[in-house]
């Protein structure tokens, strides 16, 4: 009976040792890239950009409706679309939102752009080619967020901000 007794405290002990000190268990800092290549899939609405302290909103003329006029507005229309195909090639291309939040094609009518990640020592960053026009100069942002309503970039290189959210 004593041996039985001695064998659960051991064994009791050895558990809450166990469970009482820290494994592995280091804080990820921010998403791995697979995570964030899910993440990142879909239609982005880009809603401002942030320069310094600064807020910063496009403006652009748009059709109202009620009154027949053009009337400047602050441009949240601008739809950046993310894809990932079944044989995983990567395709980008920025569209428009009419009015009525109808999607229309955009004016260089680009179906060829690409995108990719690559994780830095800094994080993780996103790389778009030919974004606007075949041969464009790669438009590089450091991912600072994104989730399945956010998505927060940054220039690398000037800081600037860019907020967008899921369409």
């Amino acid at each position: 009976m004593h041996k039985i007794i001695l064998i659960l405290i051991t064994l009791i002990t050895c558990c809450t040792i166990g469970i009482a000190q820290p494994g592995n268990n280091t804080q990820r800092e921010g998403k791995e890239v697979s995570e964030t290549l899910k993440a990142m899939k879909g239609e982005w609405r880009v809603m401002y950009k942030i320069v310094g302290d600064t807020i910063i909103y496009d403006h652009h003329y748009q059709l109202n409706p009620e009154t027949n006029r053009y009337e400047l507005r602050k441009d949240t229309s601008s739809i950046h679309t993310f894809n990932i195909t079944r044989v995983g090639r990567t395709s980008y291309k920025v569209d428009r939102e009419d009015s009525y939040g109808q999607l229309i094609e955009n004016d260089w009518n680009v179906s060829n752009g690409s995108w990719s990640l690559k994780q830095t020592s800094n994080g993780i960053d996103l790389h778009i080619m030919d974004a606007y026009y075949k041969g464009c100069p790669t438009i590089v942002r450091r991912i600072i967020n994104v989730n399945d309503r956010q998505l927060w970039l940054q220039d690398p290189e000037t800081g600037i901000q860019y907020y967008y959210v899921k369409r």
